[in-house]
């Protein structure tokens, strides 16, 4: 939804720029999600925290905590935020509750917290959507008899999980994935009339209805006699909060798929994206409605619990990895090379979003 000036009526402009306004603010959002999540995991610790500030540049508000010193921070630049424990970063700081000064395993805990934040956040807004808007699923939309039986499907049934894994569908692919590899005594889980059933299928041959039928294409076929489609299923509260989790999990290892295969060449740069690249889709997507909206930041916030625990330097996984040093050697690698390292690696990470950001904008 790249408008163009000349083309687009003020209203259209106005339109657009409150959608990236409030893309930001949902970056915005999800980034102090992250940042709470070491923060308060730092507080039960007992950690010494020195500035907890949201956006990047000089400091446009401030405010001091006079019992701790803490110091919070509203920066101008809504790209990112921070929460800056004592000494991290530095060599030979042993004050009270600095944080090399921790235990490891308490280190890694705060570590992991930021990560853990977004993975949760995640669960709550797919929980949101899935009983306001409902998950998209596989649903069946004729059932015919098998070897002369009646089929176990009925017209209407959601499927649920299949051999005990949910069923979730982001792909084309995923839908189809529903009903491969089955096999006679395949158990599918199933919702028919808003009860939850388990029906055990027998695969043979069946006669597909015309209207299902391409031209020339033959009416017997093997399998389990089935035609489905993906729909919106809503699945009420409680359901819905219990597959939040399994489909958190999956949004995790499709990106990670998604990683493998930009590694690899598999898929082109096209499908990776700066920080500019995630506010225009966030922008362009909330244009359709808020439950888009809604879908978008689930899987945005899924995508920073697992990018921030990569073990590339600047993230929270690199950090990780060299508390994991210190605790198998008893030593740690010193403060200034570390440093170093994640300064490194910062300022890569930007130059990479950056490069991406510009291949979109060239490329489109």
């Amino acid at each position: 939804m790249i408008l163009s000036l000349t083309a687009a009526t003020a209203g259209e402009v106005f339109t657009y720029i409150g959608y990236i306004l409030l893309a930001l603010v949902a970056l915005m959002i999800m980034i102090v999600i992250h940042e709470s999540g070491h923060y308060l995991a730092g507080k039960l610790l007992g950690f010494k925290i020195d500035e907890f500030g949201i956006g990047f540049g000089p400091p446009i508000v401030k405010k001091v905590n006079r019992k701790n010193g803490e110091l919070f921070t509203l920066r101008p630049f809504p790209l990112g935020g921070f929460c800056s424990f004592h000494g991290e970063d530095e060599e030979g700081v042993e004050d009270e509750g600095s944080f090399n000064r921790q235990k490891p395993w308490k280190r890694l805990i705060v570590l992991f917290s930021g990560a853990l934040f977004n993975f949760l956040s995640a669960i709550f807004i797919i929980t949101v959507y899935f009983t306001a808007y409902g998950q998209i699923l596989p649903v069946v939309t004729a059932a015919y008899e098998v070897n002369g039986e009646a089929n176990v499907f009925q017209a209407g049934d959601v499927i649920l999980a299949k051999d005990g894994l949910q069923i979730n569908v982001m792909t084309t692919d995923d839908l189809v994935g529903a009903f491969e590899d089955v096999q006679t005594g395949t158990r599918f889980k199933i919702l028919r009339d808003g009860k939850v059933m388990t029906v055990t299928v027998t695969v043979g041959e069946y006669t597909l209805g015309d209207e299902y039928l391409d031209e020339g294409e033959s009416a017997e076929k093997t399998g389990v006699g089935v035609v489905y489609g993906a729909q919106s299923v809503k699945l009420g509260f409680f359901r819905s909060l219990g597959r939040s989790f399994g489909f958190s999990f999956f949004i995790v290892f499709k990106i990670l798929a998604s990683l493998g295969a930009l590694i690899t060449g598999q898929i082109g740069l096209e499908a990776a994206g700066g920080t500019i690249t995630v506010i225009t889709t966030i922008a362009e997507v909330s244009a359709s409605g808020f439950g888009s909206f809604l879908y978008v930041m689930a899987i945005i916030s899924a995508n920073l619990a697992v990018m921030n625990l990569l073990p590339l330097p600047a993230l929270d996984g690199s950090r990780m990895v060299f508390t994991l040093i210190e605790m198998i050697f008893r030593k740690p690698v010193p403060r200034k090379v570390e440093a170093v390292i994640h300064a490194v690696g910062l300022i890569l990470l930007i130059l990479l979003a950056v490069f991406l950001d510009v291949f979109h904008l060239v490329r489109g």
